[in-house]
């Protein structure tokens, strides 16, 4: 996000200079005009290409302004897409996680201690957070693992993310009853 923003205020910054630089060129050009239309001195009077020129400067100056308004507007509104995209994202992981631990018949401790492995924390951690013994932490690992079908800590998240990357794609093997 802090990337985005940065972005964004230099192409609002260019945006800017682009308007300020317009309306400086276009008070220019009415001021050449109207010197033009009233002076009788040929001394005076500016040479039709050279404020042509102007004009189609301005001109050219005001387009890009338009479609760097536009071209900032849709990346605002991309950002704004992807990151309600993630956020529903995050919720869908968290249902697929709680269908799974569910569907396993995981209690409540071994449902706290898969999650915490899938964080990535180590037994040691999770004892530690618990206030538990790491033997205990281990035997419902083993638990966890014989449930769910697997016989590691990266399979068991192999198989989230496994589950995820198919429910993200709208896949049919998405378990039911997860919000999507």
């Amino acid at each position: 996000m802090r990337a985005g923003i940065g972005l964004f205020d230099g192409r609002i910054i260019l945006t800017l200079i682009q308007l300020v630089c317009g309306t400086i060129l276009a008070i220019d050009v009415g001021s050449e005009i109207h010197a033009n239309l009233v002076s009788d001195d040929p001394d005076e009077n500016y040479g039709t290409l050279h404020l042509a020129s102007e004009v189609f400067a301005t001109v050219l100056l005001f387009a890009a302004f338009g479609l760097s308004s536009r071209y900032l507007l849709q990346h605002r509104a991309e950002l704004r897409r992807a990151e309600q995209r993630a956020m529903t994202l995050r919720s869908d992981f968290t249902g697929l996680v709680n269908h799974r631990f569910a569907e396993w018949g995981l209690s409540p401790a071994e449902s706290e201690i898969a999650l915490l492995t899938l964080k990535g924390l180590r037994i040691a951690e999770i004892s530690r957070l618990r206030g538990t013994c790491e033997g205990t932490v281990k035997a419902h690992l083993s638990s966890i693992f014989r449930k769910s079908g697997v016989s590691s800590r990266p399979e068991l998240l192999a198989t989230f993310v496994d589950d995820f990357l198919d429910f993200a794609a709208g896949e049919p093997e998405a378990p039911a009853g997860v919000s999507g």
